[in-house]
């Protein structure tokens, strides 16, 4: 009896491992699809697209100093005397004003800075386009978890039940001593609460995919049990960081950060040097006498700022530590590149490694199980044995979906890294979900 129960077990979790245990008749939404909803959805992706249509009008604004600026101006004055010519009069003007720059090097210096910030803007962007197909992957596969982990803790939990009913049947009939029954009701309490546990952790996980996508889907395609795990290529984590050290978005991010801030010590300097500007001007006025009087002239505007009350000077120190700080932190972002680049590499083949090892060991508890079980018959184990070997067999199944569910993850955060990662990579992951 025994050993049925186990086989019925058994095939239960390893049912919850390849088809997710899903009973429902609705469509299953897939990895794509979640990518998809969360591409709409997502408030994150929305706020760094907003941000980067904001940045791409900081390089008209720049160049719009250097365009013509027209400027009308309409003036009436009402002039009162007390003498014996005139007692009251009004006049009126009309001028049009036109102003060219010539040379302005802090402008220009404003105009190389904001090129520069649109392209960092852009990196940012793509970095936050990477973080959610991350963000997505890991969303999806820790509901798939959180299922698997609801599901064996079910199954454990019925096995301890049957196992725990078992024992009091053969404590009844003076089989097995009143600690097993002890011992069983102890397994069976904790077996209840670790279900409460993974049930709660599943709520949270779906709780996640609704904050992503803006909603909870009824069923996702599980993953399935053919999923090949591959090697990163190249096989070599140095080949990698050289790689992430030239494309990684996040560190192009802060070296050009860098350079906008260099760009904006020049542009402080440059405020330091004379300013050249045509000047063409105008006018009609109507003086005290309705008389109309008409002036046009053009001229060059030459201006030298000689002293600011060290306003100048403070704000090149201030840029000169705004670029210093940029500096550090683009220096800070390619150890950090670095590192992550890394371990997301030792992580894919320690995924792979670890997944191969917990395939084998699934072998092995199973085999186990079994002998415990006869055991258990022949009267040589207890109960708590086999309910031990049963927990070790349902442990091995979560932690081998846990190792590959890794590796995807690994393996799209090695590409993240490199600078490499795109919606595309998601397809072939796709396919191995097991459509409903």
């Amino acid at each position: 009896m025994a050993s049925k129960l186990f086989l019925r077990i058994n095939q239960g979790v390893c049912a919850a491992l390849f088809t997710c245990a899903v009973t429902s008749a609705a469509h299953a939404i897939d990895l794509q699809e979640t990518y998809e909803l969360a591409q709409l959805n997502d408030a994150t992706i929305k706020a760094a697209e907003y941000d980067y249509d904001s940045a791409i009008q900081r390089l008209p604004l720049a160049r719009s100093a250097f365009r013509p600026q027209i400027n009308a101006a309409f003036d009436t004055d009402f002039t009162d005397q007390d003498n014996d010519d005139f007692k009251s009069f009004t006049s009126q003007s009309l001028s049009l004003t036109l102003r060219q720059s010539l040379f302005n090097r802090e402008n220009g210096a404003i105009v190389d800075q904001a090129r520069l910030g649109v392209k960092q803007a852009e990196a940012q962007l793509f970095a936050q386009q990477q973080n959610l197909i991350l963000r997505t992957a890991n969303t999806y596969f820790d509901v798939l978890r959180a299922q698997v982990e609801v599901q064996f803790s079910k199954s454990e939990l019925d096995a301890i039940a049957r196992q725990k009913e078992q024992a009091e049947r053969r404590f009844d009939v003076g089989l097995v001593p009143v600690t097993d029954v002890r011992s069983a009701q102890a397994q069976y309490d904790l077996a209840i609460a670790a279900e409460i546990a993974a049930s709660n952790s599943l709520e949270n996980a779906l709780e996640a995919m609704r904050v992503l996508t803006g909603s909870i889907p009824d069923t996702i395609s599980p993953l399935a049990a053919d999923l090949p795990l591959v090697a990163p290529d190249p096989a070599s984590s140095e080949q990698w960081v050289q790689l992430a050290l030239d494309q990684n978005l996040d560190l192009v991010a802060a070296r050009l950060a860098a350079q906008t801030a260099e760009a904006g010590v020049a542009s402080v300097r440059g405020s330091r040097y004379p300013t050249f500007d045509l000047v063409g001007l105008a006018q009609t006025v109507e003086d005290e006498k309705q008389r109309n009087v008409d002036a046009a002239q053009i001229k060059l505007e030459v201006r030298l700022p000689l002293y600011s009350g060290g306003r100048i000077s403070a704000q090149v120190r201030q840029a000169k530590a705004d670029a210093a700080s940029a500096h550090q932190n683009m220096l800070s972002q390619e150890l950090s590149t670095s590192q992550q680049t890394r371990n997301a590499y030792r992580g894919v083949t320690g995924s792979i490694a670890r997944a191969n090892a917990l395939r084998q060991a699934l072998v092995s508890t199973r085999k186990s199980s079994e002998a415990t079980d006869a055991g258990f018959r022949a009267g040589t184990r207890t109960s708590v044995e086999v309910l031990n070997a049963l927990r070790d067999v349902f442990r091995a199944e979560s932690d081998y979906a846990g190792a590959r569910y890794d590796y995807i993850i690994n393996h799209l955060s090695l590409k993240a890294s490199a600078g490499t990662l795109m919606a595309d990579d998601l397809n072939p992951i796709n396919n191995f979900l097991v459509t409903q």
